[in-house]
Formats: C-alpha cells, sequence, structure tokens
C-alpha cells in the first residue's frame, strides 16, 4: 500500500471507527491495482478471495466496526441503541470464506434469546450484520425496560441485555419461627413486548409468600399494569407494597428451618397434603430444606421448566433450594401433558 495514503488516513482520524471507514477505500481501491497484495511484517498470508469479499462487506458498514483481528479471523461491531447504549457482536470469519457462504456463520453476542434464531442462518457478514443492527433497534424499548429493572428495582444478581427474567425483592413475609424473611419476584419481560404486564413468579418461604400468593389469586395483574406508569410503580401496585425492598444476597437453604405450617402443604400450591398417600407426594432431598410436594405439582413444574420424560423419570431442581430432584413416574395419570 502507498505509504502516503495510510499516513494520511492516519492523520485525518481520530478513533477506530473513523480510521476503517477511511481506510477501507483506499485498500479497496489498491485492490483493484494489485490483486497479488501480500501484507508485510505479518506471519499471516490473506487468502485473496476472502480479503477481498471481507474488505467489500465490511466497506458498506465500517463506522460501526468496532476491532478487526489482524489475521481476519473475526470482526466486532458496536451498534448503539437510542439510550446510546452499546451493543457488540463478534463475527467469525472461516479460512474458507466466501467459498462456504451456504454455511451459517459463528458468532457471540448478548441479546435475548428470542431474537438469536434470526442469526443463526445467515451465511454473510453482511447479513449477520444487518440482522443484528435491527435487531437492536427492534428492541429499543426492551433496552429501556432492562436499564429501568437495573436501575430503580434493586434487581438481586448481576444481569445483561441477554437476560429478560429479573429477581425483584418485594417485601419481608413472616413465619412462626423464622422472623423478617425475604421475599422475591422473579420478572418475566417479553422483550418483543416490554411495556406489557410481565409474568410473575414468587421466591421465598411458602409462609413469608403466602399474603403476596393471595393478592395475585385475587386481582389480574394485566388489569393493573399501567404504560403510564414506571415499571416500579407497575410493580407496588400489583403487590400492594409501599416500596421496594434493598438489595440482598438469597437465602442459602441451610438457614432455613421448616415451620410445621410449611409441612403440611404443598409448596406449589399451597395446598394441603395427605401424608397417607406417599405415592401422591414428592420431599426434596435436601435434609436442610426437605420441602413436599404434590406429585402432579412438581411434575407439571419439572415439565414446564423444560425436564423431558426419560426412562419413567423427570429430572430437575426444587422449586424452594435448587437442589438437584429425581421424580418417579408411577402413576402417568398424574402428569399433565
Amino acid at each position: 500500500m502507498d505509504v502516503y495514503n495510510y499516513v494520511n488516513v492516519k492523520q485525518k482520524t481520530h478513533s477506530l471507527p473513523e480510521f476503517l471507514k477511511e481506510l477501507i477505500p483506499v485498500l479497496v481501491k489498491v485492490w483493484k491495482q494489485d490483486t497479488s497484495i501480500n501484507v508485510p511484517n505479518s506471519s499471516y498470508i490473506f487468502n485473496e478471495e476472502k480479503f477481498h469479499s471481507v474488505i467489500q462487506e465490511v466497506n458498506l458498514y465500517g463506522q460501526y466496526v468496532h476491532t478487526i483481528d489482524e489475521n481476519l479471523k473475526h470482526i466486532t461491531f458496536n451498534v448503539l441503541d437510542m439510550c446510546k447504549h452499546s451493543h457488540f457482536i463478534k463475527i467469525f470469519i472461516p479460512d474458507e470464506y466466501p467459498m462456504i457462504k451456504k454455511q451459517p456463520l459463528c458468532f457471540e453476542t448478548m441479546v435475548p434469546s428470542v431474537s438469536l434464531n434470526l442469526f443463526l442462518k445467515m451465511t454473510t457478514i453482511l447479513n449477520l450484520f444487518e440482522t443484528f443492527k435491527n435487531v437492536v433497534n427492534e428492541l429499543s424499548n426492551f433496552w429501556n425496560v432492562h436499564n429501568e429493572i437495573i436501575s430503580t428495582c434493586n434487581p438481586i444478581g448481576s444481569y445483561t441485555f441477554r437476560d429478560v427474567n429479573y429477581r425483584i425483592p418485594i417485601g419481608l413475609g413472616c413465619c412462626n419461627i423464622l422472623l423478617d424473611i425475604h421475599v422475591c419476584v422473579e420478572v418475566e419481560v417479553d422483550p418483543l413486548n416490554p411495556l406489557n404486564c410481565p409474568k410473575f413468579h414468587l421466591h421465598g418461604r411458602p409462609a413469608s409468600m403466602e399474603k403476596f400468593q393471595k393478592r395475585l389469586n385475587e386481582i389480574n395483574p394485566i388489569l393493573i399494569w399501567s404504560t403510564e406508569n414506571s415499571f416500579k410503580e407497575n410493580i407496588l401496585n400489583v403487590f400492594e407494597v409501599p416500596t421496594l425492598q434493598s438489595q440482598y444476597e438469597e437465602e442459602k437453604p441451610e438457614h432455613y428451618i421448616a415451620s410445621q405450617n410449611d409441612l403440611n402443604c404443598c409448596c406449589i400450591c399451597y395446598d394441603q397434603l395427605d401424608m397417607a398417600l406417599k405415592n401422591q407426594t414428592k420431599s426434596c432431598v435436601n435434609e436442610k430444606c426437605d420441602a413436599l410436594y404434590h406429585m402432579s405439582c412438581i411434575c407439571e413444574w419439572l415439565l414446564n421448566s423444560g425436564s423431558t420424560p426419560m426412562f419413567e423419570h423427570l429430572q430437575g431442581k426444587c422449586p424452594q433450594c435448587e437442589e438437584d430432584m429425581l421424580v418417579a413416574l408411577e402413576n402417568f395419570d398424574l402428569i399433565k401433558t
């Protein structure tokens, strides 16, 4: 490459995207003049067709390029959403590219899983990036809701733009033996319709969750949820709490001492258990949890969590302490399919 052109481009720019935006047209021009390019001071000799194809595609979106591997093994693009948050996609480029354009490209990015299917059949850098750029723009409301939850709702744990489930501390419950038991609600946001009422699932000790579960059973949250309110205001209205609790570390199973009331009810539906019907009850194997469930309730829970019956068993985790659980399906009539 003409050293003058390179230096001129470098002097005119102040960032990598600007530099690439100016440099790529120069590379294309040089390529057209001499297709037998060797890159000096590099242990890697570019595949000519790959080099030409990649440069041509990247040239259309040079301002979005964040980094380019010196051997053209991968390219990372950066797209800003409406709130100026950065979203990255790293696209891996096979050595045989573009000869194998029928093969989908591998990539790394953080977007909700519902959008990932759109990327899986993309076979060119151009199509994959354009799809990513469209997804970032289409999910602008979701990015806003995500940031609102992180900044105002004291969510427990860490979250990325990939997450759509958030654990929000909504209050302190009470039971007979332990006082001030934390209760949180797991909120599942639909990334395609983030302003709609989300799904709710309570976490905590059954006795502590009772008043919140009763509230959910008595109302239709959809009728309470309003797009005119903030996400936090909607959560407060749904659960009738004056404020959200501060962040806290989730309670460890060993800190739990079950009350007698807990031992007499299913930890999913809260109805009383008939302990005489052993084939219709299931207990957690964790002695420090020892939660009990109706067989029909735990089977439905595990099926809804993605468990598939294998060898007349369902495998999953205890809803209370997340201990591994194996449920023998001795009575298939108890399963709702």
